[in-house]
């Protein structure tokens, strides 16, 4: 029969069995040599994390026999960004990461030799929101020592968080579970006051350009390449801020924004809605599965409009970038083509939106859910926010800090109209370059600018005051162990 195994005689089978017994020695020694992975982890601690600054304790120490049976867990979290550095552990800034970890050791989560190390921990997130972007539904997975009562566990690291930061929902996931690997799609949410959609157009005079460009010299040149992409020290006055709260959405306008939003449906190259990435690189390919905006509402004698976005993954800055070229399109500033032009391999400069408006809204696990409800041997809770008491929970998050973040946050500091105000006197100009010639002119303009080493200098700034911190935290375990003693 075509393809069947010849088989092999016993006595040669035998022999090949002795010999793999005699040569058990030297296979063993191979087996030795193979290189350790776990030799390569780092044994310091996070700088990032609050285990850094820490002085263990022996009876600390001593309690971590006492802890429950380790077991990996999933926990849906809700957060505010508004003061923190992103999601992910960084030196010399506050994060969300740092924040949990410490509210899981104090409420003996974590055992005291894994404090500080996440990796061992088996520490993962569904989604890595950046500076400032808040999150209704981020799931981060770890094992941890929690026990039967996972409700009074819960109640304990919210207990040990800040008010801007809670865990909704906490179940067991399996044993080889990952976070961002097992992420079906990511829903993002934005939320906009409607006036930034409002008609705006360019100067067509020689005059009027001569005037904007006296006016733009004044302006830092890499300005719009910043991370918020707008000048703070920009004031708006009082006529241009009673017609942004007159301005009322119409439906033919709202029409418009969900055309182009649709332009983005699908798969394309994104490589110009990031920052940092050739256009063939094939990591720019990136799955759009729906893009809509919601009916608008007013609050705050404001009207409010919600985009949301439905992918697979995200590139940096690549839901701001998007939003930002929507804004211009429907404004009237740039053409529809544009999206399509931006998605050649060709370089070219595109706005992005603030991101004080940005959230991630929910991460989806619809194939490890699926695979767990067909299972037999193991059974685990699906992951997802459908428990009426959970979803009541994040919705009334949104409202009473996120969406309360948001609206105040533009209501104290015009954010969005200062970034109108800074595109209309900085605009773009949508024209694709090749990426080798783009590429000379923002080498050019970093030299120019010195970009590099403002970078560095606040770097250095943020080191020390995570050192100046640190030094404090020492003092002061020092001055208690003192009265102590005493």
């Amino acid at each position: 029969m075509a393809g069947k195994r010849k088989k092999t005689h016993w006595a040669v089978r035998r022999k090949n069995k002795q010999a793999r017994r005699e040569g058990g020695d030297e296979q063993q020694e191979n087996t030795e040599s193979r290189p350790d992975h776990r030799a390569n982890r780092s044994d310091a601690i996070h700088p990032g994390s609050y285990a850094a600054t820490r002085v263990k304790s022996e009876a600390t120490e001593d309690a971590a026999a006492s802890l429950p049976t380790k077991r990996r867990y999933g926990l849906w979290v809700a957060f505010c960004g508004k003061n923190y550095s992103g999601m992910q552990m960084n030196e010399g800034v506050k994060t969300i990461e740092a924040e949990l970890e410490r509210a899981l050791f104090e409420a003996g989560g974590i055992a005291e030799s894994n404090y500080g190390f996440l990796q061992k921990i088996g520490w993962s997130r569904a989604a890595r929101t950046d500076k400032g972007v808040h999150a209704a539904g981020q799931l981060l997975t770890a094992k941890l020592h929690v026990g039967d009562d996972i409700p009074a566990f819960v109640a304990k690291v919210n207990a040990a968080l800040p008010e801007d930061i809670r865990v909704m929902h906490m179940v067991t996931v399996t044993k080889t579970f990952n976070a961002k690997m097992s992420c079906d799609q990511r829903i993002y949410e934005y939320l906009a006051p409607t006036f930034i959609f409002g008609k705006r157009t360019r100067s067509a005079t020689s005059k009027g350009e001569e005037k904007k460009g006296e006016a733009a010299a004044q302006w830092p040149s890499d300005l719009r390449n910043s991370e918020e992409g707008f000048d703070d020290n920009v004031v708006i006055d009082t006529t241009t801020l009673e017609a942004h709260k007159a301005f009322r959405l119409s439906d033919e306008t709202l029409e418009h924004l969900n055309n182009t939003l649709k332009l983005y449906v699908g798969t394309h190259n994104f490589h110009n809605f990031t920052s940092k990435m050739e256009p063939t690189n094939p990591q720019a390919n990136r799955f759009i599965i729906s893009f809509e905006a919601e009916r608008p509402f007013v609050q705050n004698d404001m009207e409010w409009v919600c985009l949301r976005v439905v992918g697979q993954s995200f590139l940096l800055h690549h839901i701001r970038k998007m939003i930002g070229t929507a804004v211009e399109i429907v404004s009237g500033v740039a053409d529809a083509p544009a999206i399509e032009r931006a998605m050649e391999l060709t370089k070219m400069d595109l706005p992005k939106a603030p991101s004080v408006g940005l959230y991630l809204a929910q991460a989806h696990f619809e194939v490890y859910n699926m695979k767990m409800e067909d299972s037999i041997q193991t059974s685990h809770p699906p992951l997802d926010l459908k428990e009426p008491a959970v979803a009541a929970a994040v919705e009334q998050f949104k409202r009473d800090f996120i969406f309360d973040h948001i609206m105040k946050h533009e209501e104290r500091t015009r954010t969005y109209a200062k970034w109108l105000r800074t595109m209309e006197v900085l605009p773009f100009d949508y024209v694709a370059k090749p990426y080798l010639e783009w590429k000379k002119e923002k080498e050019e303009e970093a030299l120019r600018t010195d970009r590099v080493g403002r970078r560095e200098l606040a770097k250095a700034a943020r080191v020390a005051v995570a050192a100046q911190t640190a030094g404090s935290n020492t003092v002061t375990k020092d001055e208690e162990a003192v009265v102590t003693s005493s």
